[in-house]
């Protein structure tokens, strides 16, 4: 077999030999500008050249291998196509390297390893956060039509009525003028985002979400902004949060509680796969579909894995991991720890550590390690052992440590069938229903809070608005 580094302009005369079938390497080389002077219009290194766009990159890895029959019959045009898509999809890698990961190429948790876990990734519609993964699909895809590149905004959508409340603004169920399907819209002021310095947490937020898909949490469609609000559009779940229907029931079985608990494992198997620790896990982040599904929610506080995470005290009181709330280093147990407390107070009826405030929380659970206690009526010895292992304070002691498999194979889960329920095969044990009328979900909306007027005036500053650059997303 021969290779050689070549411009397109040089493969024209190995194309009139029918008879000889070589293999054909075409590698970027290092410095685009000397590395070809023929200044002819069919050279693609040339006009990249005159493009007043080009970008200065560092060497590449990937290079293009084709047979001489298959340059035959594509033709010089494809292959141009081939290439430049190439060269453009690792120029996007690596700005989004530099810009979220500090030039790594994939960001994985650490120690992570190929386990029994894995396959539960393998076998969903879900897919691991992959720096090229996106700039991959916008280099193949077609020409979008006329209907395709209609600008969001909220004129796109009809406004039917309340549905929630969020930090920063309420959340609406709103139809799609166009395609008549409906959406979840989270409608959130900038003026508050500004004035309870969450910039980052919105941002972060978004950027996450554009990257993650996975049928246990809820998926964002479309981001846009005006000069007043950013919006996130995102699956309408009609079932109610879980804290709701904790309120009327205050009580579930334990097999419903199992059933709550392989769910919500689903989708922290899938985020902790791609690094990311959920840090709020609490029953309002818990949400029902009309078929009794948990879908989880909320990403504002999530965070990568990195280094170090020992200030961020970000949660809620309550659920938060003693070592989050102590501002140790804390990484993926924390969010184990949430789900111990939410299955200890759907059990019991209340949550393991009560107080008015986060000191008081804290004060107790410095005090006492809390446990269900053996024999308690209606709860088995393995939910038992289950809950007690995941509210442990010592993270180090706590169960899912060394991975979310040690979790997956606790005897109490021994059993379930995890493809069916990541496929929605199966049943659930508690039916929702659906909520379709406004008033089903007051008990759901806090009052409104006034907006400082000098936080409103600041988003009269080109300053300001540039804060929220690039909060998009079609």
């Amino acid at each position: 077999m021969k290779s050689a580094y070549a411009s397109l302009k040089d493969l024209i005369p190995l194309m009139q030999n029918k008879q000889s079938k070589i293999k054909i390497k075409l590698q970027a080389i290092q410095n685009y500008e000397e590395s070809c002077s023929c200044n002819q219009m069919s050279c693609l290194i040339c006009s990249r050249k005159r493009s007043s766009s080009m970008i200065s990159l560092k060497p590449l890895k990937h290079s293009v291998i084709m047979e001489q029959g298959k340059i035959e019959k594509q033709g010089i045009g494809q292959i141009q196509g081939l290439i430049s898509r190439k060269l453009s999809r690792q120029a996007s890698n690596q700005l989004l390297q530099q810009t979220y990961y500090g030039g790594k190429q994939n960001y994985e948790p650490k120690d992570s390893s190929t386990n029994s876990s894995t396959w539960l990734l393998s076998k969903s519609n879900s897919r691991k956060i992959s720096l090229d993964y996106y700039s991959q699909k916008e280099a193949i895809q077609p020409k979008p039509t006329q209907q395709q590149v209609t600008t969001i905004s909220r004129l796109v959508f009809r406004f039917i009525y309340v549905i929630g409340k969020g930090g920063f603004g309420k959340v609406w169920r709103v139809e799609m003028k166009q395609t008549k399907k409906e959406f979840a819209l989270k409608e959130m002021i900038k003026a508050k985002i500004i004035s309870k310095r969450s910039v980052n947490s919105v941002m972060n937020e978004k950027f996450l979400l554009e990257h993650l898909r996975h049928p246990f949490i809820v998926n964002m469609h479309f981001a846009f902004q005006d000069r007043e609000n950013l919006y996130l559009v995102l699956d309408l779940l009609r079932g109610g949060d879980l804290r709701f229907h904790i309120g009327k029931l205050k009580r579930f079985t334990e097999d419903q509680a199992k059933f709550f608990a392989c769910c919500i494992l689903l989708a922290l198997q899938y985020l902790h796969s791609n690094g990311i620790i959920h840090r709020d896990l609490k029953p309002e982040n818990l949400v029902f579909d009309k078929d009794g599904f948990l879908h989880l929610t909320d990403l504002g506080v999530a965070r990568l894995n990195k280094e170090s995470v020992a200030n961020d005290t970000s949660g809620t009181p309550g659920y938060m991991a003693p070592e989050v709330m102590c501002k140790m280093e804390h990484s993926y147990p924390v969010d184990y720890y949430a789900l111990g407390v939410i299955l200890y107070e759907i059990l019991i009826g209340k949550r393991p550590y009560n107080g008015k405030n986060r000191q008081e929380i804290r004060e107790q659970i410095l005090a006492k390690q809390a446990s269900i206690k053996e024999g308690t009526l209606n709860v088995s010895s393995k939910a038992i052992d289950f809950i007690n292992r995941l509210l442990i304070r010592k993270p180090q002691q706590r169960l899912g440590f060394e991975g979310i498999e040690e979790i997956i194979h606790h005897q109490w889960l021994k059993g379930v069938q995890w493809a069916k329920l990541l496929n929605k095969d199966m049943k659930s044990l508690y039916i929702p229903g659906s909520i379709d009328g406004n008033s089903d979900f007051q008990n759901q909306i806090s009052a409104d809070s006034e907006i400082e007027e000098e936080c409103q005036s600041l988003l009269r500053r080109k300053s300001v608005q540039s804060l929220f650059d690039g909060y998009k997303f079609q």
